[in-house]
């Protein structure tokens, strides 16, 4: 059995519909247990590696692929889409395209139902499941009534009742505000440390999903990995100006007031960042002396609500 759940190996594609390839010698490992993040601008490749990681290439996308996309040391072509599924559990960004269910507790055990489990064993599961994702009161809500947040950890929980190896995210926090993107970044934290299967993150939100750590980032462009390395060398590096990807705003202050970025200053986490006093003292005096616009709408009235209730 190979210690790689995934390893594409010279992997190029190219969708039948287009003249031009969208992948190019793609060579990437990822072990049993890794959390990875891939990154890249718009129309760099990423959701063409989730499609292939979760079987929707070649089953639902047609198109041509040369070289190896090894799951869990098998040959992908070789495997259908109901055996991948039970390597691979993917959330998509759009959640509601994702639900079954008339209810919570529906769509939570509908994986158990195409498995034939028992029913006895089917609801202990989905218990369990609805009791880690604090899902407990809302299992008899139908979908459509839960906020953002709630179908996210939903549609987490539909995958989850299966035990799959990996948990494949497509841009996760894409349809999330910033407070509960941050909540979805803990909740597949706490995920990955519970069920120590590994995780994919696929997002351009880079500074959002560090907010809680990953192994390495897997940075695309134009259809090729730039790099392959951890999110400390990466930050340190001029990979995202390169691309097009906007780096955390508090790397770009640090810029500003002269702070030298390297891997030792340790820059993927802004709680764990390590300065010098000297560093220190450059961001304090940069604060100090950047003039700040004066706002002319003090007094402007921006937005009116009277008398408004909600249920």
């Amino acid at each position: 059995m190979s210690d790689y759940i995934i390893e594409f190996k010279n992997f190029g594609f190219k969708y039948r519909a287009q003249a031009e390839p969208t992948l190019y010698n793609i060579d990437l490992k990822i072990k049993k247990g890794e959390k990875i993040l891939i990154a890249g601008p718009s129309g760099c490749g990423k959701s063409t590696i989730a499609s292939l990681i979760n079987g929707l290439i070649p089953f639902s996308y047609k198109g041509e692929m040369t070289g190896s996309l090894l799951i869990n040391g098998k040959e992908s072509r070789d495997m259908s889409i109901f055996d991948i599924s039970h390597i691979v559990g993917t959330v998509l960004q759009d959640s509601d395209a994702q639900f079954v269910g008339m209810t919570v507790a529906e769509d939570l055990a509908f994986a158990l139902e195409n498995d034939c489990i028992h029913q006895d064993r089917m609801k202990e599961r989905v218990n369990e499941v609805a009791k880690i994702l604090d899902l407990g009161d809302l299992k008899n809500h139908a979908p459509s009534e839960l906020s953002g947040g709630q179908k996210q950890r939903v549609s987490v929980g539909g995958v989850m009742v299966s035990d799959v190896d990996l948990f494949l995210f497509d841009e996760p926090l894409a349809n999330l505000d910033p407070k509960t993107g941050k909540q979805a970044i803990e909740l597949i934290d706490e995920l990955q440390k519970r069920t120590g299967a590994a995780v994919i993150i696929i997002e351009h939100r880079i500074e959002d999903v560090l907010h809680r750590p990953v192994d390495r980032v897997i940075l695309l462009n134009e259809g090729r990995i730039v790099s392959d390395t951890t999110p400390d060398e990466l930050l340190s590096s001029q990979n995202l100006e390169m691309c097009g990807v906007r780096e955390p705003l508090y790397l770009s202050a640090l810029k500003y007031a002269g702070v030298p970025i390297e891997p030792s200053i340790r820059p993927a986490s802004l709680n764990d960042l390590v300065l010098s006093n000297e560093d220190k003292d450059k961001v304090n005096y940069f604060y100090s002396h950047v003039k700040k616009n004066k706002d002319t709408r003090e007094n402007e009235e921006m937005l009116t609500v009277k008398n408004l209730s909600f249920t």
